[in-house]
């Protein structure tokens, strides 16, 4: 799957790009990280990693809901200690700026949670293009073969620490890869950008004072 972090993240970044009121983007992206949060978590009592739970539809509205918020409001007062000790100035003003938009409280809740939702469902729907499993509907329903044929072809098994069963590498490897990659290109480069911008623009300043 593509990494939870910063994979997934960047999937997901032109929603906030496109559109940055619309979204709470700390809850978006917590969101969007829940659920291997959740299965990593799980595995630690079910002695072994993989997905589970967190990967499903109901563990998006019992599991990844609550605890992501829990985890964004726990980001919140992590930015007003960030504030109050004068550390890491920036990032402190983002978090509690992401959080308290503008808007009545109900809707700031809202904004929350509907954020939170579609995070965590993006996770579910690249890990559903990049598997060869599908785990939405489970423990009702698990369909042992939702793609073609060519798609569940092993190459060769890679064995993972953690996992109890080795991995299969096959064509949704390929496609691991490509959006993993994707993910943190799209989440990094603009960032990288800017800076690129804005310490040429700081050379400029200081070469005409």
């Amino acid at each position: 799957m593509p990494l939870a972090f910063p994979s997934h993240q960047g999937l997901i970044a032109p929603l906030w790009r496109r559109w940055p009121g619309r979204f709470n983007v700390p809850a978006l992206c917590i969101g969007a990280a829940m659920p291997d949060v959740i299965d990593g978590v799980a595995g630690i009592f079910r002695g072994g990693l993989g997905q589970w739970y967190g990967h499903t539809l109901i563990g998006l509205l019992l599991l990844v809901l609550p605890a992501g918020l829990l985890l964004e409001r726990s980001a919140v007062q992590f930015g007003v200690w960030l504030g109050r000790r004068g550390s890491w100035p920036d990032v402190a003003a983002w978090l509690l700026s992401a959080h308290h938009s503008n808007g009545t409280p109900v809707k700031r809740a809202w904004r929350s949670v509907e954020s939170m939702f579609i995070g965590g469902f993006s996770h579910l729907f690249f890990d559903f293009i990049s598997h060869g499993n599908f785990l939405w509907f489970y423990p009702w329903y698990v369909p042992r073969h939702f793609f073609p044929v060519w798609w569940y072809t092993e190459w060769f098994e890679i064995p993972l620490p953690g996992y109890p069963h080795p991995y299969p590498a096959g064509p949704h490897l390929l496609v691991w890869l490509f959006l993993g990659l994707l993910g943190a290109v799209m989440l990094f480069w603009p960032l990288w950008t800017v800076r690129r911008r804005h310490s040429a623009s700081r050379e400029v300043d200081s070469a005409t004072k």
